[in-house]
């Protein structure tokens, strides 16, 4: 195919992402995207990738996981609700890639379905989901001990020091009204610790953003870029129990949070 047939050939499709096929091609993305996606690459970069499989979560048109795959994954499996069929049918066979890529719903993904990773891509998903915890709880069952997550995702300024979820609907928020969860740092970086992770490290694409007052109805809003790596979580523990509904704690009180907070010091 000759780079004329193969321009010919992307323009037949919509493209989310800029990915560079040749030294000429490149697929015409959304330009106003790029900057938030600068960070996400370069934190893939800095990763050790040689020999891993990876799991890129909203995977769209691959640019993460073709980068993953220059940076010598061994495996990586790419998920998205709304698949990419200029990748899948024209990026794939022409770079000759490995990168698997399968329309799926993140809420239906468990360890069953592509087993365990080294590495999770969780970019530009987070703050789209009404079930944010699960959604992270879903990814770390996929994760084996000592494995990474690089997670991007909208971040809300405000009351900064307290952990805290915002979470508008309709057209009350900073987006469009598919966007619908905004944590702000500290609420974020605490619910990954609460899920076994540790962050290593968690940036924001304008930091002089920071530290500046809610003006109208909405907080600002800014983008974020958080590097975890999933150590162990507690499993089978009241707590954790407790959180996902399996526990079966039976006390005078209903099993209040009080009783659960008692029995746990006790066990």
């Amino acid at each position: 195919m000759t780079e004329a047939e193969l321009q010919q050939r992307i323009g037949q499709y919509k493209f989310y992402h800029t990915i560079k096929v040749t030294d000429a091609v490149s697929t015409l993305g959304v330009p106003e995207h790029a900057l938030s996606q600068q960070p996400v690459l370069a934190e893939i970069n800095k990763l050790d990738l040689a020999g891993k499989k990876v799991l890129d979560v909203g995977c769209r048109d691959g640019l993460y996981s073709f980068l993953a795959e220059r940076c010598g994954a061994a495996e990586i499996v790419g998920i998205d609700h709304d698949l990419s069929l200029g990748a899948v049918e024209l990026l794939i066979p022409y770079l000759n890639s490995k990168v698997r890529m399968h329309q799926m719903n993140l809420l239906d993904l468990k360890p069953e379905t592509f087993g365990q990773f080294d590495v999770v891509i969780f970019a530009g998903v987070l703050y789209h989901l009404r079930y944010p915890f699960w959604s992270l709880k879903l990814l770390r069952d996929v994760m084996r001990p000592g494995s990474m997550m690089v997670l991007e995702t909208a971040v809300f300024y405000g009351q900064d020091k307290f952990p805290m979820l915002y979470c508008p609907t309709e057209d009350n928020g900073p987006y469009e009204s598919t966007s619908c969860t905004f944590f702000n740092r500290q609420g974020l970086t605490e619910t990954l610790e609460s899920l076994g992770f540790k962050v290593h490290s968690s940036s924001v694409l304008h930091p002089a953003a920071e530290g500046k007052p809610c003006t109208g109805n909405s907080p600002v809003v800014d983008r974020a870029v958080f590097v975890c790596e999933y150590l162990a979580h507690h499993e089978g523990t009241v707590l954790e129990d407790y959180w996902t509904g399996l526990h079966t704690l039976k006390t005078q009180d209903g099993g209040n949070a009080a009783s659960v907070k008692k029995n746990a010091q006790l066990s």
